[in-house]
């Protein structure tokens, strides 16, 4: 498994919700060695988030086209303030009479630009590139399959989270107690988590939960 203190941290732009928790989700998922920060819908919001400095991630991930402040000038906002963050453009209208008519300004603001349907893995691995990690431009998925909880598994780490103690989940689940040690159990096991503490941790910092 991946280090999760280690990872490359990204924000997400994009006015269409839907648009921008897809992508999170994605990532998710997919088990991708990427801890997401935050997840907004303007540039305005983005800019807001980096004011403080823990919130300043290593590159975003942000739309083109957006009301109000676009993308391209969010990233030269970022460029200008925080020099040293990867601005990456993804568009739904990659063709070339936009390459045309924005290319320029475009290759002097992002680093690369990407359409949003791009493959979950390309899209890791570019980002691995652009802030100069190798093992995260070169990664391959193989870890998905082996991470991924399942529902009951999720929603156990999620109340072990809130508070909850393992008779009060068995109570709240209509199952017996060994049934809730042996769902944590095999999460734990999915997660390499050595104690309770630890995947609730590593779930949060993936913002699975």
């Amino acid at each position: 498994m991946h280090t999760l203190a280690n990872d490359p941290t990204l924000g997400i732009v994009d006015n269409d919700p839907l648009v921008a928790n897809a992508i999170r989700s994605l990532l998710v998922e997919t088990c991708a060695p990427i801890q997401i920060l935050w997840t907004v819908t303007s540039a305005e919001q983005a800019l807001d988030a980096m004011r403080d400095s823990s919130q300043r991630p290593q590159a975003i991930l942000t739309d083109i086209a957006m009301p109000g402040m676009d993308g391209v000038e969010l990233a030269r906002h970022v460029k200008e303030q925080y020099p040293d963050i990867i601005v990456i453009g993804i568009s739904a209208f990659l063709d070339s009479e936009n390459e045309k008519t924005h290319g320029a300004q475009w290759t002097e603001a992002f680093y690369a630009i990407l359409p949003k349907e791009i493959p979950t893995i390309q899209l890791v691995r570019i980002i691995g590139k652009a802030i100069g990690n190798g093992e995260v431009a070169s990664w391959t998925g193989k870890s998905m399959e082996s991470m991924r909880l399942s529902g009951k598994e999720l929603q156990i780490i999620a109340s072990y989270a809130n508070g909850f103690t393992t008779s009060a989940i068995a109570r709240q689940l209509n199952v017996s107690e060994a049934s809730v040690k042996t769902y944590a159990r095999r999460a734990f096991e999915k997660l390499h988590a050595h104690s309770r503490a630890e995947a609730v941790a590593t779930c949060a910092r993936n913002g699975w939960i």
